[in-house]
């Protein structure tokens, strides 16, 4: 495969409602090790495995708000080791 073929990119405006459906379908595909992205000219098919490296990033200035999440995986086996202390966690906020 030519790099081209190893990439999947895409961007639009969504709603909150929408953006909470490929929120669960992520939580679903990473779930079940396979996370497949499509569009009308490309797919591609991702199969999260090992230890998963998590970047978070929130940022607010001048009234525009920015949310950055990134993961990376190596595709090759390797041992489970040196795991950080897992305390991050994310939660929504409840009305009430």
């Amino acid at each position: 495969m030519s790099k081209n073929d190893d990439q999947f990119g895409y961007e639009s405006l969504q709603d909150r409602e929408s953006i909470v459906k490929y929120l669960a379908a992520l939580n679903e595909g990473f779930a079940a090790g396979q996370l497949l992205f499509g569009s009308r000219q490309k797919q591609l098919a991702l199969a999260p495995q090992g230890l998963i490296k998590f970047d978070v990033e929130g940022k607010r200035k001048d009234g525009q708000v920015k949310l950055k999440m990134k993961f990376s995986w190596k595709e090759e086996s390797r041992p489970l080791t040196d795991s950080e202390d897992g305390s991050f966690v994310i939660k929504g906020a409840t009305n009430g």
